[in-house]
């Protein structure tokens, strides 16, 4: 029997309201009740199995076993003939009871006796969501009289690819939104002040410390967006265009430096992290001569504080290349760690005060290429 136009029309309606739920727990909430609007059932499940148990279940009506029945539920789950099958073939079909065994059969199950039974569920139908992190998220409906015919399961098939594909984009949007909130969190407790940048460069959220910040150094700047600063925005789309490669830039106010460093983020976005310097002259540095030109700028930028990303960021190489001159920088000075280099490097810049100076450019002049 083929669906009609009076079908696809409900179908397409229930699509809309299935994309739009952005939120992995609310959609797997509307989607039940999307089943129930489009197939009336007396109760439904989004059952979290893992084999060869089940785990746990979203139910509508909520209260739909009481704990010794969940209990007995998932003591007998490997009886389930969805499971199982969902696990072996990985079929994205619809299947009903019959299309396992008799109904005759099936009631006599433990599974069926001790638990559904007691449940007022005679009938049932699944089909497989989705398997996340080694879990298989399978919907049964169910009925305690009729059983379910096959127009019924075709538009259950109908749906399917979309009910599919919503939840995993439901499913990727909440996790990513709560690693931002992880994210955030760190950011709020660490120093300097912090932005983050969604993928397509928008702000998704901004410190009220950030904001005041640009605010400041950037009064006479045309702003983007979320009260970005143009020049701010092009860090991050210049990032975006080189594939990620760290971008920065130094404002000067009265008196102070503004450092803006933009980084990607492994959430697939990118973080602004800005930095409050005064206007002083940096720390005494000489070059050593038992380094190259590229590690004598690197270690006076470790003397400096700077991290990897940061150094990166103000030569304007990739934090690796910056790693593998760290190492050497070790090497070279017979030391294990970053601390001692810099202790070290502040002893030997000292002892080579009057040797190579560094040029107006910044580069050094002296010292192996």
């Amino acid at each position: 029997m083929e669906l009609d136009s009076r079908d696809w029309g409900k179908i397409s309606a229930c699509l809309v309201r299935l994309y739009r739920e952005l939120d992995a727990e609310q959609h797997a909430r509307t989607l039940l009740t999307i089943l129930n609007e489009l197939v009336p059932s007396d109760s439904l499940a989004l059952n979290y199995f893992k084999p060869p148990h089940q785990l746990s279940a979203l139910t509508i009506p909520e209260k739909l076993a009481t704990d010794e029945q969940i209990a007995k539920v998932a003591q007998y789950s490997h009886q389930s003939p969805f499971g199982a099958y969902y696990v072996a073939t990985q079929d994205a079909s619809w299947k009903m009871t019959t299309d396992f065994m008799p109904v005759e059969d099936f009631h006599k199950l433990e599974i069926y006796r001790e638990a559904l039974d007691q449940m007022g569920i005679k009938q049932q139908m699944g089909g497989i969501l989705a398997v996340v992190d080694g879990v298989y998220h399978i919907i049964t409906i169910h009925r305690s009289k009729r059983g379910f015919t096959e127009r019924e399961r075709q538009i259950l098939n109908a749906l399917h690819p979309h009910m599919v594909t919503s939840f995993l984009n439901a499913m990727y949007v909440s996790r990513a939104n709560r690693s931002l909130t992880q994210l955030q969190a760190v950011m709020e407790s660490a120093p300097g002040a912090y932005a983050y940048f969604n993928e397509d460069g928008s702000v998704a959220w901004i410190q009220g410390r950030a904001q005041s910040w640009l605010t400041e150094f950037f009064q006479d700047e045309p702003k983007r967006s979320g009260g970005i600063p143009t020049s701010v925005v092009g860090l991050v789309e210049t990032s975006r265009e080189q594939g990620g490669t760290p971008q920065s830039l130094t404002k000067s106010g009265a008196t102070e430096f503004l450092h803006v460093f933009v980084s990607a983020s492994i959430l697939g976005g990118w973080i602004l992290r800005l930095e409050r310097k005064p206007k002083v002259t940096r720390l005494p540095f000489h070059p050593l001569p038992e380094l190259t030109r590229r590690e004598n700028e690197v270690l006076s930028w470790m003397v400096e504080g700077k991290r990897n990303a940061e150094i990166a960021a103000i030569l304007g190489v990739s934090p690796r290349t910056v790693e593998k001159q760290v190492q050497s920088i070790l090497a070279r000075l017979a030391v294990e760690n970053r601390a001692t280099a810099i202790i070290r490097a502040m002893e030997l810049s000292a002892a080579a005060a009057d040797g190579p100076k560094p040029s107006h450019d910044g580069t050094f002049k002296r010292g192996r290429a």
